[in-house]
């Protein structure tokens, strides 16, 4: 099987880089500056779960790949739509997009473009993010994948995709209700972003401090109320599940939203906050809290501006 990585980032890199040394066909499609990086440094990857480097099989451009099989979308949704082109060829030649992109809302913009059949749901679970010399760093024990199909799909690929995980030792799951699964990720994902770009800390000291918590717990609750009102068959137990699991969680993690903004990179602020005030304004909910949130890093959604400072 053939796995063409589009997005060589922290999470594609990690996934494909895990991949590849598992001995899978893993092809990295990037943009010059990438390819550069890559082949003289090779991929190297430092993780809790042990440091290794490939020297990847790189292209610039999808018309040099052959055969490819499945896409692994790992971009910025902010870079999705000048990736189309790019994956209009790689289907064309009857490749299957699994994305594991932040959100939801990126699954029909998918669908329109190539249809159910040939679009996995997909979700991961990883924080990882790039030195500044183009290096992952995998920091938590989380390194976990979930997908399953959207439509009609082969059988027989959706286990060769579970086993080739397996084989590189990534938790994985088909899931039959890959929807379900994508929105409880992006319950999750929209709430610690959230609190950990507008507080500028990871989940600890956040979780220690009272004030913080409580805004925690009312983003959790506005969350999931607008998800509810969606009728998704999501279950009532899924905010204590969260809070749980924002819980148990180590206290240095944070989102990569936090971390971009940290670099002064452009923010996935429209797409998933954004994305849910706007769909709670659609079923006629109002999301106080996380329209606070949005107004306070809408600043730096663009990334970081020269901006001169003066004393009063």
């Amino acid at each position: 099987m053939h796995f063409v990585v589009v997005g060589a980032g922290a999470v594609g890199g990690y996934f494909g880089g895990k991949l590849a040394r598992a001995g899978a066909s893993v092809t990295f499609l990037v943009r010059e500056r990438r390819f550069k990086q890559l082949a003289e440094r090779g991929l190297r990857i430092h993780s809790v779960h042990g440091n290794f480097t490939c020297n990847p099989s790189l292209a610039l451009r999808a018309d040099a790949i052959v055969d490819p099989k499945v896409i692994i979308l790992a971009v910025k949704n902010y870079h999705l739509q000048s990736t189309l082109p790019q994956l209009t060829d790689l289907v064309q030649k009857g490749a299957k997009v699994l994305p594991l992109l932040n959100g939801v809302k990126h699954i029909d913009r998918l669908i329109e473009a190539f249809g159910k059949d040939a679009v996995l749901g997909g979700s991961c679970y990883v924080e990882a993010t790039l030195n500044s010399e183009g290096d992952i760093l995998q920091t938590s024990p989380m390194q976990d994948v979930v997908f399953g199909p959207l439509g009609v799909m082969d059988r027989s690929l959706l286990t060769q995709i579970e086993l080739w995980f397996e084989r590189a030792k990534i938790p994985v799951r088909l899931s039959p209700h890959i929807m379900v699964d994508m929105w409880t990720k992006y319950l999750f994902l929209v709430t610690l972003s959230a609190i950990t770009a507008a507080t500028r800390l990871p989940v600890g000291p956040i979780r220690d401090d009272p004030v913080s918590y409580a805004f925690l717990r009312e983003l959790v609750s506005e969350a999931f109320a607008i998800a509810k009102r969606c009728e998704l068959g999501l279950s009532d137990d899924v905010p204590d599940t969260m809070l749980t699991r924002l819980a148990s969680v180590t206290p240095a993690m944070t989102s990569s939203m936090h971390r971009d903004l940290e670099k002064g990179l452009p923010l996935e602020l429209d797409d998933l906050q954004g994305a849910l005030i706007a769909l709670g304004r659609e079923k006629g909910l109002d999301a106080p809290h996380f329209e606070a949130i949005y107004a306070l890093l809408h600043p730096f959604k663009e990334g970081k501006k020269d901006v001169k400072e003066s004393a009063v």
